[in-house]
């Protein structure tokens, strides 16, 4: 595995700070740790800055050129992506993509990605995705939204939860029962759906940082086409492991995790005479090892890309290190703030404008979203070192 830099990675990381230092206001604090800026405030810097990047083909650089993209290999992505998270760029179409694109690259019709590629990277589109449910979110194979063929048409009925962002995107890429109700993940498809179908009602869920990210969508004889199907019938979560895939080793957390770090190391050299000044090094130093350690995870993810095949093992290794690394970042952040730590981004006292409290908060969630660590774990138990399933 070659991990040195590229001079197309040190290009695209120039290029991308230059478009984040115009698109971005005058010392941008963002949200701390969260996949997606959801503060209302923040949407429409979000949409700008997205459009902006969409304009310069920064937005989906690895796609095909044909789609709206650059070609842009595995490791400038990386870099472009550690950049964003640096940078704490709002992001709004992180499910458009990160999720929805690669897979319909890899099993969309060409009627699919000519309509949806191009939208998603040229107009910056948002996407949501319909996957756990309240009775199947870690064990997604127990699913029991159901879509019903007659004809041409799927009636879809059902429910989702913990649905990120469908409140403001336009798609849901949806997955469903389309076989027996025992058939398990032998039985799932996977659809496109517009968010405003008829006989769709999305309820806000707040979360514990008292934000709405969340939501739980009722599906109630909502009629989808046979051509929004990605794929075969039945194939559904073939299609959708590969999705969960690329949804773990995100670089923007590499790039979240240095610059809460950096920010960490600038305040604390900025109060001359701490009493704790030795131990806070030390609280500092154990963290930076946990950052390069979490980086080489994420670019052996990348690697698995260079070499043309979707990483399995490697990309849940490093969801399942990076996360649970941030939320000791966050309580290393916490120790270091003092009682200051708990305020937030709405009190003008407040260190690095409110993101530790928002971090130690949120980052309970990355152990959850995307796969909880538990099942990380299994998958690295099973696939990754053959050990029998309990």
């Amino acid at each position: 595995m070659d991990l040195r830099e590229t001079p197309e990675m040190a290009s695209i990381r120039a290029e991308i700070r230059e478009a984040l230092a115009s698109g971005l206001p005058a010392g941008w604090q963002g949200s701390g740790f969260l996949p997606m800026d959801v503060r209302p405030e923040h949407m429409e810097i979000a949409r700008s800055l997205e459009k902006s990047l969409a304009s310069q083909k920064l937005l989906a650089p690895a796609w095909p050129v044909e789609y709206g993209g650059r070609g842009l290999s595995p490791k400038e992505q990386f870099a472009l992506f550690e950049e964003l998270g640096y940078a704490l760029a709002p992001r709004l179409t992180t499910i458009s993509v990160d999720l929805v694109g690669p897979v319909l690259i890899h099993y969309g019709s060409e009627e699919q990605r000519s309509r949806h590629l191009s939208a998603i990277a040229n107009d910056a589109v948002v996407w949501s995705q319909g996957f756990s449910e309240p009775g199947a979110g870690s064990d997604l194979t127990g699913l029991q939204t159901r879509a019903e063929r007659t004809g041409d048409t799927y009636t879809v009925n059902g429910t989702k939860i913990w649905t990120s962002m469908v409140h403001v995107s336009d798609w849901m890429i949806l997955l469903a029962r389309t076989g027996a109700p025992d058939s398990r993940g032998r039985g799932l498809s996977l659809f496109l759906v517009p968010t405003n179908s008829p006989g769709i009602e999305v309820r806000p869920l707040v979360d514990a940082t008292n934000q709405h990210m969340l939501n739980q969508v009722f599906f109630d004889n909502v009629q989808v086409p046979v051509e929004n199907r990605i794929g075969e019938e039945n194939e559904g979560w073939r299609y959708a492991t590969t999705l969960l895939q690329y949804e773990r080793g995100d670089a923007l957390l590499v790039g979240q995790f240095r610059r809460m770090l950096d920010d960490l190391r600038r305040a604390v050299a900025a109060a001359p005479g701490r009493r704790d000044a030795a131990a806070a090094r030390r609280v500092l130093a154990q963290c930076e090892i946990e950052l390069q350690i979490g980086r080489l995870f994420t670019l052996r993810v990348v690697d698995s890309y260079v070499r043309g095949r979707v990483p399995d093992t490697e990309a849940s290794i490093t969801k399942l290190y990076m996360t649970e690394a941030f939320q000791r970042l966050g309580e290393a952040a916490r120790s270091l703030a003092g009682l200051y730590s708990s305020l937030t981004h709405r009190d003008r006292l407040s260190p690095l404008g409110g993101r530790i409290a928002n971090t130690v908060v949120a980052s309970t969630t990355g152990t959850i979203m995307g796969g909880t660590s538990e099942i990380q774990r299994t998958i690295i138990a099973t696939r990754g070192l053959g050990l029998p399933r309990g």
